[in-house]
């Protein structure tokens, strides 16, 4: 097994354990005011090796959303918010590619690319992924502002946790 593959195994185990042991007991903003969710996992998504084909990005997507919604015993919306993720990706990519274009030989990390990259990049698809994983949890047209309003909060603090992880940690690749 190669080096990258192992170290993807092992971060994946990482952020599956943060998410589901301590951030999906994390009630930001008390028991009323439950608006703020801290959601970490999709960074796992984010730092997967640029080279990565399609179809293998969205498996990995279908495979790491379906872990965390066992865990948290939800019927899917994970799932396909990661899988909406793993297919965006490459769009994503493309348009924030920078002028040199991108050496696959280093992580899409803020080491890499710098740290305005990094934060357009997923905070793009971190956007995304909350408001579909938002959309599909309350599914009601009528709770579209609690929606909107749920997606904003949860995004403004899971991307501080990513990119304070991102900062502390420094992956390679």
């Amino acid at each position: 097994m190669s080096s990258t593959i192992i170290q993807n195994l092992l971060r994946l185990f990482f952020f599956v354990l943060v998410q589901a042991v301590v951030l999906q007991q994390a009630k930001l903003g008390g028991a009323y005011l439950n608006y703020i969710s801290l959601i970490f996992y999709p960074l796992f998504l984010f730092l997967l090796p640029l080279k990565i084909p399609k179809i293998t990005l969205v498996l990995i997507g279908f495979g790491v959303g379906i872990l965390i919604d066992a865990c948290y015993n939800s019927p899917g919306v994970h799932a396909a918010a990661c899988l909406v993720t793993a297919f965006i990706r490459p769009t994503v990519l493309s348009v924030y590619e920078p002028r040199e274009g991108y050496n696959v030989s280093l992580g899409l990390t803020i080491k890499s690319y710098g740290a305005g990259w990094f934060l357009k990049y997923a905070g793009t698809l971190l956007f995304i992924h909350l408001l579909i994983y938002f959309i599909l949890e309350i599914f009601a047209p009528a709770y579209t502002l609690e929606i909107i309003g749920r997606t904003i909060a949860t995004f403004i603090f899971s991307l501080f946790l990513m990119m304070m992880y991102m900062i502390i940690a420094q992956p390679q690749k």
